[in-house]
């Protein structure tokens, strides 16, 4: 008989709703339009778009021919890789992001060492451990080939003559680039770096302006909240399961929402998460070393090569200091498409949702950062509530179209 109530109860619908959860329900759907990129003017040309599709799959824009920016966001994995962290031409550090609706996203990274999607789309190339490249041979590769080198030059007019090796050598400034590259950077005219990084952005301007299209599409959550908003209860029941009701209302309740808002469930803040650094691993600092990047960077978003150089985004960008209660701290990621996106957290040392769901709700062995973060407190969950808040992650997960 107890296992019968049991059963009655997994299976019951929640049918007493309030009308601030229906109120709440209602910010969650549907993902709106994304913003403008207004230091991008080519952000929604379709002519960029069709650029930036080829550079994202070509795998000449690696030192060994064999890594594209595809090779780790797949798209029957929601643009992820579903490993622990991502693997290049070396492996790094932390698990690698969905690029669906990538477009909202303010500053791009775990840590934040990007203020614009198009810059975000050239920090793999040089990374030592992703592409490991130079911006010099990526303009090669494209200027060498003929259709890839008339269609970039169609939308951002031409590239410069890097044919001459003596003036145009294999080079990038970037600090933890091989001494050679650097030395061979120094050694160029600023007239010619300028001319590099120029064509260079625009490489990453059509990077971005592909990612721009991007979109999720509606998952099962996004019908149960627009039937529940509109108080269309037998709509909403047959939506999700009640058991993803029933984590909805906890995930309400549980103050979940103070992070993960909004239609994309993510307040874009950077956050301590308490993740414990892996066994032999330091403690990742997080946006403290990913803001200094940002400054450094000459693709910044008020930066010579920014098609706005004055506008929030670039002022954001140069009035926010670094400051110690940076350390430790990532940014909060999506909760869509988690069905898909695993492992998770920041290095992917969780390795299902339950697993997610149980460390924020016991916290036992976090580690929370020097200045401690006020938002994450144990919820006190019990185990069959747990399950339900899992019902409910999953779904806000669409089929995925390959």
């Amino acid at each position: 008989m107890m296992s019968s109530i049991v059963l009655l109860l997994a299976l019951a619908q929640v049918t007493d709703w309030t009308a601030e959860e229906r109120r709440l329900a209602s910010t969650f759907t549907p993902v709106p339009t994304a913003p403008k990129s207004t230091t991008n003017r080519f952000a929604d040309n379709p002519n960029a778009a069709a650029v930036g599709v080829r550079l994202f799959h070509d795998e000449r824009l690696s030192v060994n021919g064999k890594i594209s920016c595809a090779h780790c966001h797949r798209v029957e994995y929601a643009f992820t890789d579903q490993k622990k962290v991502a693997v290049g031409v070396g492996s790094g550090t932390r698990n690698t992001m969905s690029l669906l609706d990538v477009a909202h996203v303010r500053q791009p990274f775990w840590d934040g060492a990007a203020d614009s999607l198009w810059m975000q789309a050239l920090e793999p190339f040089e990374a030592p451990l992703e592409h490991g490249i130079d911006r010099i041979t990526v303009l090669r590769k494209i200027v060498e080939d003929d259709p890839l080198r008339n269609a970039f030059t169609k939308v951002f007019g031409p590239l410069p003559d890097v044919s001459d090796h003596s003036r145009f050598p294999p080079a990038t400034p970037r600090a933890e680039a091989p001494l050679a590259l650097r030395e061979a950077w120094s050694s160029m005219k600023s007239e010619d770096q300028d001319l590099v990084n120029a064509a260079y952005a625009n490489v990453g301007k059509a990077i971005e302006a592909y990612e721009r299209t991007l979109v999720s599409p509606p998952a099962p959550f996004d019908a149960f909240a627009a039937a529940l908003a509109s108080g269309n209860d037998k709509a909403a029941g047959r939506a999700i399961s009640p058991a993803a009701q029933r984590g909805f209302r906890i995930f309400l309740a549980a103050g979940c929402r103070n992070c993960h808002s909004g239609p994309r469930f993510t307040d874009e803040g950077f956050h301590s998460n308490g993740t414990p650094p892996s066994l032999g691993q330091r403690p990742d600092p997080g946006r403290w070393l990913g803001h200094p990047k940002v400054l450094r960077s000459a693709f910044r978003a008020d930066g010579s090569y920014s098609d706005d150089r004055a506008g929030d985004q670039a002022r954001g960008t140069g009035s926010t200091p670094r400051r110690p209660d940076m350390v430790g701290t990532f940014r909060t990621p999506t909760l869509r498409h988690l069905e898909y996106t695993g492992p998770y957290m920041h290095d992917g040392s969780m390795s299902s949702l339950e697993e997610v769901v149980r460390h924020y709700n016991r916290l036992e062995g976090a580690m929370l950062d020097h200045h401690g973060e006020a938002l994450l407190q144990p919820l006190g969950l019990d185990e069959a509530s747990e399950l339900d808040l899992v019902a409910f992650l999953r779904s806000l997960s669409a089929k995925i179209d390959r």
